[in-house]
């Protein structure tokens, strides 16, 4: 097997080098570049497919994981290559969900096979529960659980929809839903209604964060970093809700110690 990394933006691409030093990293230009790793490394433009899969086979690739945010290719978008064009046009009237099944299927023709990240990734995930749950009180922890099944309960029922797999609720109420905008965007809008509106709460709102039903886990798993948990404290956030089993945790160790420093809530369901 000769492991290819498709290197989107953000740390989670760097990590996966790290931890598979002899995999070959394909940067998406404006995303991320060579200088960034250790590793064998190109670069290739996202409206280029067929220069990925030139590359790729080059290098005798034979799997690959996809890590890192790739933006949406606006529909203004026009290539030469009428192929390429065609997929464009597809995934960008199309859900997370399904677009991501489209890039699976155009990888699997071409001869690759996708790996989930957690199959070449080490301690990528929490263990159920509260992470050092004796730093919170009972009526902070019972607060969480409710608010946590609240919050599966509707991200389960939008799974049909293949919107996002996010949302921030408190007390049964809505805060915001994940949608094209995307995590980060969505925590901003939250923490803002937050603070206009409800802000003498006992308790912040929660994020939960965990995969939709009928998720494609190869490509396109929930994904927590650093950054997001500090976002969260910044804007008030009382916890972050995630699945044992299906949200990815990039940079563990910084986010334990950064936990314990800060005593900021993280429960696994």
């Amino acid at each position: 097997m000769k492991l290819g990394i498709i290197a989107g933006s953000g740390n989670f691409p760097k990590q996966i080098a790290i931890e598979n030093p002899d995999a070959f990293v394909l940067c998406i230009k404006y995303h991320s570049v060579p200088s960034s790793f250790k590793n064998h490394s190109e670069t290739v433009s996202i409206i280029d497919p067929p220069s990925w899969i030139k590359a790729l086979k080059k290098n005798k690739i034979t799997h690959l994981v996809l890590a890192g945010k790739i933006n949406r290719i606006s529909t203004k978008t026009k290539t030469c290559d009428e192929t390429t064009q065609t997929l464009i046009d597809k995934i960008s009237g199309l859900g997370d969900n399904s677009a991501i099944k489209l890039v699976e299927k155009f990888f699997n023709d071409n001869g690759f096979k996708i790996l989930p990240i957690k199959s070449i990734l080490k301690d990528c995930f929490f263990k159920k529960g509260f992470y050092k749950e004796e730093f919170f009180s009972t009526k902070l922890k019972n607060f969480v659980i409710e608010n946590s099944k609240f919050g599966v309960n509707l991200l389960n029922t939008l799974s049909d929809f293949d919107i996002g797999q996010s949302v921030v609720v408190s007390y049964r109420l809505v805060y915001a839903i994940e949608a094209l905008e995307g995590t980060d965007a969505m925590l901003v809008r939250a923490g803002s209604l937050y603070k206009d509106y409800f802000n003498n709460n006992n308790f912040g709102p929660v994020l939960v964060k965990i995969p939709k039903l009928n998720q494609n886990f190869n490509i396109d798993l929930p994904v927590i970093g650093l950054d997001t948990i500090k976002k969260c404290k910044e804007l008030g956030f009382s916890s972050i809700v995630v699945s044992s089993q299906g949200t990815l945790i990039t940079e563990m160790q910084m986010i334990k110690d950064y936990i314990k420093k800060q005593k900021f809530c993280i429960f696994a369901i």
